[in-house]
């Protein structure tokens, strides 16, 4: 009687073993499919669009880009970017509306403009409602913002004010990205200067892994 029970029990482990085997995979994937993540960016001179591009494929996303009616090509285009920014002026953008409900990590992405984020990222963020969704913001500009981190009290005026204002401007654009209700989960700034497509790319593929774990925590 001990030698059967002791073999029921034998067997109701094995089986529980191999349940729980077969459970864990079916538990991780339903945790993937609940994540579902959206790219949605505007891009000026076609940076924040490689990088997007290159975001979407590795973090199996889906993608939107939004379009500014203003032109904004050539230098005139990128005067008036700046001044619009500088006076925080919203544009005409397309599509007037996206459908967030489906996802539930949103990666916004923005050229820089006085470090800011762009006029039709900044019409995006005031007319849409990030409730329940998770943020990520990825801004690009023709400056590395690494090196202003590193001045001390020691630096000169000029460099420290720059610091000061730069960090400045970065908290004011995570704060923007929270959008209405939206829970920021980070922050991450491309430096696109004097690089060629290629080494944008390469730059994009080796924060993939960091991008993702951001976005899972």
């Amino acid at each position: 009687m001990k030698k059967k029970q002791m073999s029921l029990t034998k067997k109701s482990v094995c089986l529980f073993t191999i349940i729980s085997f077969l459970l864990v995979p079916l538990i991780s994937l339903a945790d993937k499919q609940d994540q579902k993540i959206l790219i949605v960016y505007y891009s000026r001179s076609g940076n924040t669009k490689l990088i997007c591009e290159t975001l979407q494929k590795n973090l199996d996303a889906a993608a939107f880009e939004v379009k500014d009616k203003e032109d904004r090509s050539g230098t005139l285009g990128f005067l008036g970017a700046a001044y619009d920014v500088i006076l925080d002026r919203h544009t005409t953008i397309e599509p007037g509306k996206i459908d967030l409900s489906p996802y539930s990590h949103i990666i916004i992405a923005s050229p820089v403009w006085n470090w800011k984020l762009s006029t039709p990222i900044h019409t995006l963020l005031e007319t849409h409602n990030f409730t329940g969704k998770k943020v990520f913001l990825v801004t690009t500009a023709n400056i590395d913002i690494k090196k202003y981190e590193a001045f001390g009290n020691e630096a000169p005026f000029v460099k420290r004010f720059l610091k000061d204002y730069l960090r400045g401007k970065k908290k004011d654009s995570q704060s923007f990205a929270k959008g209405n209700g939206g829970e920021f989960l980070g922050h991450y700034h491309f430096a696109t200067q004097e690089k060629t497509s290629e080494q944008i790319v390469e730059d994009a593929l080796k924060v993939i892994d960091k991008i993702r774990k951001q976005l899972s925590s």
